[in-house]
């Protein structure tokens, strides 16, 4: 099956691949790589990766429930999930919540906390209860993949704050590896087991993902930091 899934997936990690040069190459990024971000905008950075950190759990678990023919996406959903809820270790809500402390935030006053909203109206949309087991497949590929790029342009900037950006230096070194392969495996398994008309619907939740990944940075960039 891992045979027949490999001849179909190649596009897939051809599209991911450019997606992660497009990242890389964002203005947003590369001015954080070149410590050209103002302190207000990584704050702001940093809440939205607070909200995202509140909200991934939950949504996971609703993507496990949807996993019914992949034991192997099942199993990289759940895995996720407990890592992120720090059963091995510390939880990334954890590390989310001493990032913002660490830059001073005591109060979401004048956070943009309608990021909290949007997300629980889509959990209850009828795009998302259509969202299929391939579709599911691909967005997490694109997401444990390019988020940890993102992180890792940001990152230098962070610590140069001097705060405690380890949320940001665990996504990396984690997600970027052992989550990323993870997906990988379960995309695999679930071309196999759908077949090759799975592949559009992989690079659709592919797709999605990478738009939700320049969100930030692109917002961030045209709203804030072109303007400085």
């Amino acid at each position: 099956m891992q045979t027949f899934a490999k001849q179909f997936t190649e596009p897939i990690f051809d599209r991911l691949a450019n997606y992660r040069t497009e990242l890389e190459r964002h203005p947003f990024l590369a001015a954080a790589r070149e410590d050209k971000v103002p302190e207000d905008v990584l704050i702001e950075f940093a809440f939205l990766q607070f909200a995202d950190s509140i909200l991934w759990i939950p949504m996971l678990a609703q993507m496990k429930s949807k996993a019914t023919r992949s034991a192997r996406l099942a199993r990289a959903i759940g895995d996720n999930i407990g890592h992120e809820a720090g059963l091995e270790g510390t939880s990334h809500v954890t590390l989310a919540v001493r990032l913002m402390r660490s830059l001073g935030a005591r109060s979401l006053e004048g956070m943009p906390t309608h990021v909290l909203e949007r997300s629980a109206a889509l959990w209850i949309s009828d795009a998302f209860e259509r969202f299929s087991e391939p579709e599911i497949a691909g967005w997490l590929l694109g997401a444990e993949t390019l988020v940890p790029v993102m992180f890792a342009a940001v990152l230098p900037a962070f610590e140069r704050l001097g705060c405690d950006a380890t949320y940001f230096s665990e996504h990396v070194a984690v997600d970027g590896d052992e989550h990323a392969a993870w997906m990988r495996e379960a995309v695999l398994d679930v071309v196999g087991l759908h077949g090759e008309s799975a592949v559009a619907d992989v690079m659709s939740g592919m797709a999605d993902a990478f738009e939700e990944t320049l969100e930030v940075p692109e917002d961030l960039w045209r709203r804030r930091c072109a303007s400085h």
